[in-house]
């Protein structure tokens, strides 16, 4: 018997102790661990919002995984990113996920998303780069 879909409800809280708890055990290798998730993610963003900018904010902003995000290009810039803690490093691995996903639909290509800045470490803002060239 099919079952109907379901969703559950992850506090912010609950997310970033989880991301630590991963973290204390696989060091660098969960943030991999998290873009991938991120990626699969993106596909069910993409079955409900598509590929259009518009709707795909609309969606990140609904869901709770921003609190605005803008696209300029290749390049987009995010407030109030539900990954965001505090960090030496950019912490948002889900969401570059999410994102690579959105433009590799939309471009047709292998994508890549770059955290450039992010306000686990201080930044104002978080803000991503698609590269299309993937080393």
């Amino acid at each position: 018997m099919e079952q109907p879909e379901r969703s559950i409800r992850l506090r912010r809280e609950e997310l970033l102790e989880i991301k630590r708890l991963f973290e204390t055990v696989m060091t660098f290798a969960s943030h991999g661990m998290f873009y991938r998730s991120g990626r699969i993610i993106g596909d069910s963003l993409l079955r409900s919002a598509g590929t259009e900018l518009n709707r795909v904010r609309e969606v990140l902003i609904k869901e709770g995984w921003v609190t605005d995000i803008s696209f300029e290009g290749d390049t987009i810039a995010v407030v109030g990113s539900v990954e965001a803690s505090s960090a030496d490093s950019p912490t948002c691995h889900m969401l570059r996920g999410i994102l690579a996903k959105v433009f590799e639909e939309r471009t047709g290509k292998d994508v890549y998303c770059h955290e450039r800045k992010c306000v686990s470490k201080g930044d104002d803002r978080c803000v991503f780069v698609i590269d299309t060239e993937v080393l």
